[in-house]
């Protein structure tokens, strides 16, 4: 009989569990709609709303750092390497001849780019963080002098002009160029230049300034997108000009070649627009290198080979006799030695078709590549020393220094800055982000299509819901944790479901990432924070941005009207991710979509991840209410003014 009692009283604790569940599912279900206006909702619970604290989230949270080699530059003397660790803050200063570290200098706001004076050996560091530029005295690495200059300087330059001596710092979050001079030491203009520039070069005389954007920026679903190279006289940051290189994309590197007025960049050519069924034929990325000649005019190249692919080429740098490039692949782990007399000895034979089309005949390599060099884990800076006898590669996520002897091609040994951080689950997954072998012939990474976890500024026909429908503007991974469901549909419930078997099949056309790299993916894409989050949780907001938030807050007109909850700004963007995490209809379906229903985004870092919509054709905020807002759907902006508008921007720029 007890044993009959025990199982009565079970059934029934699990029959009354069952009904609390579904009545506290369709009270949830019901709340919500009621609370949004919102009557197409299905399953939903408190955490879309509720429960959630960013001082619990993991980018929130303290990580582990390492001594993740930035930016490299030798001294004049070629005695003495320095190697930028920004992620711990630091400086470091080896002797070339021994490969062993000298010394380590704190240096805070994330220590990038680095320059050494050619005559005295002067340090010049661009601080990512800081937005700024600090010269150290080259003697005890002290700081002699600071000054800000845009925001994101990742790298810089040096030239004397007929007006003096020049810097010019490339600011990847401001998509400008600081132009400084440096006795004293003061910002002369702030031209503006591609989106995202990453990389600077003097031209042989030192007249002209080269930055390049290694974003892609697009016009249309029909022009090719195009990375910007920009011509800025030196003396003065007046723009010379534009010149688009079609295409290309994760521009990081450029060196320019004395001896022949060209200017190089490594990049990757992407066609976002062709269908993803292409992958298996490399049509969709692969590496290239964008050549510019004197007379102004470019030309691609690839760097791949027909069956094997070095993908994210990004450092480059070119020995003083102008006769190679030495170009690091950061998803390949390799250098690519460009013969540059054979690179011009083709182009001077081939003709205009021929060169039109060069970037996509795997075959071509061949006649000027002349060596691949094998690195550790993600190289992404090299360097040379001044008589070019050793080449320097910052192997990123081993935390060493790889030295090569460019005579023999052969390693010589390694600057050792750290263990590689094997033991740290956030950089094992970055490991995993950053590595071509998980795709097809070893095309591309992750972080072909986000860099550093962000966006490419590129939609994408994505083939299985129909190819030439539903395209995808590529969506930044910066401030990801807690924002599920994914994808503009919301139907993968996790980071483990995106990038688990339907992305292998999907995209990468390969077997899936192992299950315990893709729990460490998940847990590095998860510790990404929000674009510019540091510099900007502690500001206290201006009196336009304090009129945007009240704006973006209203629940009623400026005449009383109240605004339909599921028209107000906070309903679908609560904070503090800024979004109920539930699928809504804004009037944004485009003639080709098959759904009117889009995934709220997050709105953390929103400045900074431009396209907007989800197949990115608002090129910034403002056309969400101008050009692309129907019929007050898209929150009640009709009684908006321009400067209301404004307002509005400048506020979400802050989050």
């Amino acid at each position: 009989m007890k044993s009959r009692g025990f199982i009565i009283t079970s059934l029934a604790s699990v029959v009354a569990a069952g009904g609390l569940g579904v009545g506290g599912y369709y009270w949830s279900v019901a709340h919500v709609q009621r609370w949004t206006g919102m009557d197409h909702l299905g399953f939903v619970n408190c955490n879309h709303c509720h429960l959630v604290r960013v001082e619990k989230l993991p980018w929130a949270k303290e990580r582990p750092r390492h001594p993740a080699p930035a930016g490299l530059a030798v001294s004049p003397d070629g005695r003495r390497l320095y190697i930028a660790l920004d992620d711990v803050n630091e400086v470091a200063e080896a002797d070339t001849a021994t490969l062993q570290v000298n010394r380590r200098i704190k240096l805070a706001g994330g220590p990038y780019g680095l320059l050494a004076h050619p005559q005295d050996g002067r340090l010049f560091v661009t601080l990512r963080h800081a937005d700024a530029v600090v010269e150290l005295e080259p003697g005890r690495l002290t700081e002699v002098a600071r000054i800000p200059v845009g925001k994101g300087p990742v790298c810089l330059a040096y030239t004397r002009t007929e007006a003096g001596e020049r810097l010019i710092v490339a600011n990847s979050l401001s998509d400008d160029a600081s132009l400084l001079s440096l006795s004293p030491l003061a910002e002369i203009a702030r031209p503006h230049t591609g989106r995202e520039p990453f990389a600077t070069a003097m031209s042989a005389d030192g007249s002209v300034a080269f930055v390049v954007g290694r974003i892609a920026e697009t016009k249309d679903f029909v022009t090719p997108a195009a990375s910007e190279l920009t011509l800025i006289r030196a003396a003065t940051g007046r723009v010379l000009k534009r010149v688009p290189l079609e295409s290309a994309h994760l521009a990081e590197g450029l060196a320019t070649v004395a001896s022949r007025g060209w200017a190089l960049t490594p990049l990757v050519k992407v066609r976002n627009l062709i269908p993803i069924t292409q992958v298996a034929n490399g049509w969709v990325m692969s590496s290239g290198l964008g050549i510019t000649l004197a007379d102004g005019q470019t030309v691609q190249v690839p760097l791949d080979e027909a069956n094997d692919y070095f993908a994210d080429p990004s450092g480059i740098a070119v020995d003083p006799a102008g006769r190679y490039a030495y170009v690091v692949s950061g998803g390949s782990d390799a250098v690519s030695v460009v013969d540059l007399e054979r690179l011009s000895d083709w182009l001077s034979k081939a003709c205009e078709l021929t060169r039109r089309e060069a970037v996509d005949d795997l075959s071509l390599s061949a006649e000027y590549v002349v060596a691949r060099l094998r690195t550790g884990r993600n190289p992404r800076a090299v360097t040379l020393s001044p008589d070019g006898r050793r080449l320097f590669v910052g192997e990123r996520l081993a935390d060493r220094v790889l030295v090569v002897d460019t005579a023999t091609r052969e390693p010589v040994g390694h600057v050792v800055l750290g263990d590689g951080g094997a033991w740290d689950p956030i950089r094992r997954g970055e490991s995993v982000f950053t590595k071509a072998a998980h795709t097809f012939q070893s095309q591309f990474s992750c972080r072909s299509c986000h860099p550093d976890g962000h966006v490419d500024g590129l939609a994408y026909d994505f083939d299985g819901d129909g190819i030439g429908d539903n395209l995808l503007d590529n969506r930044s991974l910066h401030g990801l944790a807690s924002t599920a469901p994914f994808k503009w549909i919301g139907s993968n419930p996790s980071v483990e479901v995106q990038c688990g078997p339907r992305f292998a099949r999907v995209l990468m056309r390969t077997d899936p990432i192992p299950p315990d790299d893709l729990k460490d993916l998940a847990t590095y894409l998860q510790s990404l924070p929000p674009t510019g989050w540091e510099r900007r949780r502690d500001l206290a907001l201006t009196p336009t941005q304090e009129r945007g938030r009240q704006l973006f807050f209203a629940t009623t007109r400026p005449d009383g009207t109240p605004i339909p909850r599921e028209r107000q700004c906070q309903t679908c963007h609560r904070p503090p991710l800024f979004t109920a995490r539930i699928p809504t209809a804004v009037g944004t379906r485009g003639p080709r979509d098959a759904t009117e229903l889009f995934d709220t985004p997050h709105l953390l870092g929103i400045g900074y991840s431009a396209p907007y919509l989800h197949d990115g054709r608002a090129k910034t905020l403002e056309e969400l209410w101008t050009t692309y807002q129907t019929n007050d759907l898209h929150g009640v902006s009709s009684y908006w003014s321009k400067h209301q508008l404004n307002d509005l921007i400048e506020y979400l720029k802050t989050l």
